[in-house]
């Protein structure tokens, strides 16, 4: 794990950090780590001393069913460049699920006894990363909402309407491109459906004009059209203002 060299930018959920908030806390991100897709980052239950900040690429949340969690695995989150991969860690010690890199990864490491020292001395920077956690929880609660109410069309939409708009604000700008390396059994994880379901969705995504998905690259032809077919609204990411 290599030292960190350079100053880490302020992308993405981090700018719901005052600047000057935002410069304490930078410097204690000790460490850099690596990993490549489809590598697992940590494993539920495995005790963590550190938490991470996503800095390039894409990782998901994992959980499986069944007996001694062997069965079929779930996507229940996704993280871009600028979110805390395991902020929670800290106060919890271990995590219910499996952080797994999507892409290639890179990831700054911060100590939790770091953590604990700038904390303790800055309560707000304390209530503001907290409130990055909450962020989080919002954005579950929609992933609840969307795979409970939503037919199958709907719902891939609504996962890639979000996800470029969550992958926008990490960048600071709007793009048509996207590598996301999902497969579609990482689709039909994430949005509770069969590989026959999301196939089906993807063409009728493509036939619509409004995005093609193949190889694991989004290309958005019309955003306002797979905003409209996703009816996405992005009131729920408390997007940080401009």
């Amino acid at each position: 794990m290599p030292e960190k060299t350079a100053p880490l930018a302020q992308i993405g959920m981090l700018r719901h950090l005052t600047h000057a908030h935002w410069t304490r806390i930078e410097p204690e991100f000790s460490t850099l780590r690596h990993c490549a897709a489809g590598e697992t980052v940590s494993e539920r239950g495995q005790p963590l001393s550190q938490s991470l900040l996503l800095l390039d690429g894409i990782v998901g949340r994992r959980i499986r069913t069944g007996r001694n969690h062997s069965g079929r695995h779930h996507l229940v989150a996704l993280q871009v460049p600028g979110d805390f991969v395991d902020l929670h860690a800290y106060p919890l010690k271990v995590l219910d699920h499996d952080i797994v890199a999507i892409t290639d990864v890179r990831m700054a490491a911060v100590s939790h006894t770091r953590l604990k020292a700038v904390l303790g001395s800055h309560p707000e920077l304390s209530r503001q990363l907290w409130s990055l956690t909450l962020v989080d929880a919002a954005i579950h609660r929609h992933w609840a909402l969307r795979n409970g109410t939503m037919r199958a069309l709907q719902r891939v939409a609504n996962l890639f309407a979000e996800l470029v708009t969550r992958l926008d604000e990490g960048h600071g700008t709007t793009g048509d491109t996207y590598l996301l390396n999902l497969t579609q059994p990482h689709i039909g994880d994430a949005c509770g459906l069969s590989g026959v379901h999301v196939n089906r969705v993807l063409r009728s995504l493509r036939e619509a004009n409004c995005c093609t998905y193949a190889k694991g690259r989004l290309v958005v032809q019309d955003r306002a059209a797979l905003n409209r077919i996703a009816d996405f609204d992005p009131y729920y990411l408390y997007l940080p203002e401009t």
